[in-house]
């Protein structure tokens, strides 16, 4: 077999791991348009499903190609070193939150494209809980205003 040499080098490694992780953040997008594409243009319902199998991918891993592919703005070259499941986790944030610095369960302020994805899929949970809270309230409001008005 005839082997690649690795250089000794660390910048130049490190450089080599930068190039190959663009590669790879790039090839989740252009696997992501594709996919859709195929689900949308390409086979009679019901079709998409046998033609993953095919090529060997799962719907849920197709779910997650298409959803990365639907957020332009994960496209960027400050994402390309990102995994799959990191942009996933990114791209099912709401929009406004995507770019916001949040407050992780370590004290640590970060931007989602700087979280680990357990980091993400904490700020998804304290998202979630937000939204509750808030909903309660407006539903709390809501019910003390129809109380009020019945007096009168």
């Amino acid at each position: 077999m005839n082997e690649l040499q690795l250089s000794n080098d660390l910048t130049t490694i490190e450089t080599e791991i930068k190039s190959y992780q663009n590669i790879a953040g790039q090839s989740i997008f252009e696997i992501g348009r594709r996919l859709k594409h195929v689900k949308e243009n390409d086979l009679a319902h019901g079709e998409f499903g046998k033609w993953l199998s095919k090529i060997n991918m799962s719907r849920s891993t197709a779910r997650r190609f298409i959803k990365v592919a639907d957020s332009p703005e994960l496209n960027s070259p400050s994402m390309a070193n990102l995994g799959t499941s990191i942009l996933y986790e990114i791209a099912t944030l709401p929009e406004e939150e995507r770019e916001k610095e949040h407050l992780t369960s370590s004290g640590e302020k970060k931007t989602p494209d700087e979280m680990t994805q357990r980091e993400l899929q904490d700020l998804k949970k304290q998202l979630k809980q937000r939204d509750a809270f808030i909903g309660c309230g407006l539903f709390y409001l809501q019910h003390v205003k129809t109380l009020y008005f019945r007096k009168f």
